[in-house]
């Protein structure tokens, strides 16, 4: 006999949750319940898929198989119910979503809005976190990112491309000068980003040459910090130099808070901007239709370009 889908999901919750009192709570059902249905899959399957101990449960080997192809078998099965439905009607599920917190916060906020007043029966779980989140074996459907897709077992919609800035502010350049060379970066104190691979090395392309030799730039500086909202914050404070991309940037340039720095023949290496999701014949319509509404939404040319050179 193969198990019921029932049964699977109740599996993954006490998975995920770690605790068959956490997962009883979770699904709305009694912890005498789940603890009967785990041990009619384990009899039914023949192995034991979960160690008990006082306070935790955790998968066992062949349990954590289970897991995996479980959660990938009841996220089809969903997707196929609420593609069938979206057939006879409107859209309707939850999606899940990942995005940098600086680019989501000021641009995303909206566009996902405007999907939802257009889909009245999604929703969405929207989470903003600089740091990489991996969507093997997460509970998201689709990420925004900017920078260069690595993982080769994801797919991508291109939304543009994230330009970066040297900047500093007005009191800054008055007091330490404007650099003019790579070189002269050394002599000046700069600002790092602590989730970019080297926090402190700044990256240089030649400009009008793609393709060619990229430059990396040793820094010294006193603050190294995981959110371009406050290395921003410190550069318009007069703290040093700092390079960020133009939708942070771009804004505090037109209204004079900082100056761009233009190092000639050197442009800061630009990212990419990018909807990443799993690759899958199974991409649920609700997906693909967030998808496409943001590649309307966000698309170039980027209004936050505007203010720089």
């Amino acid at each position: 006999m193969r198990p019921s889908a029932d049964d699977l999901a109740i599996f993954v919750q006490v998975v995920d949750s770690g605790t068959l009192t956490a997962a009883a709570l979770r699904l709305g059902l009694a912890k005498s319940f789940v603890s009967k249905r785990m041990a009619a899959l384990e009899a039914q399957l023949g192995a034991k898929l979960l160690h008990r101990a006082p306070r935790n449960v955790t998968p066992t080997e062949t349990g954590a198989l289970l897991y995996s192809r479980a959660r990938a078998v009841l996220a089809q099965l969903d997707s196929l119910a609420e593609d069938v439905s979206a057939q006879s009607g409107s859209l309707r599920g939850l999606i899940r979503m990942a995005a940098p917190m600086s680019f989501g916060t000021r641009y995303l906020g909206p566009a996902i809005a405007s999907f939802m007043r257009t889909y009245e029966k999604i929703e969405v779980q929207l989470d903003f976190d600089d740091r990489y989140v991996s969507l093997q074996g997460s509970s998201y459907d689709l990420a925004l990112r900017i920078g260069r897709l690595a993982d080769s077992s994801l797919r991508s919609r291109r939304l543009g491309i994230s330009h970066r800035a040297l900047c500093c502010s007005r009191d800054y350049a008055a007091r330490a000068g404007l650099p003019d060379t790579l070189e002269a970066l050394s002599h000046h104190e700069c600002l790092g980003y602590a989730n970019a691979p080297s926090g402190h090395i700044w990256r240089f392309a030649p400009e009008g040459q793609p393709g060619a030799e990229h430059r990396s730039v040793a820094l010294r500086g006193r603050l190294i910090a995981n959110n371009g909202e406050a290395l921003l914050d410190a550069a318009r404070a007069g703290l040093g130099l700092t390079v960020l991309p133009s939708f942070m940037v771009g804004p505090a340039v037109a209204g004079g808070e900082l100056v761009q720095i233009r190092i000639p023949g050197w442009v800061p290496v630009p990212d990419t901007i990018q909807i990443v999701y799993p690759e899958t014949s199974l991409l649920p319509l609700k997906v693909r239709a967030l998808i496409d509404h943001l590649a309307q939404s966000i698309s170039e040319p980027f209004s936050w370009d505007s203010a720089l050179s």
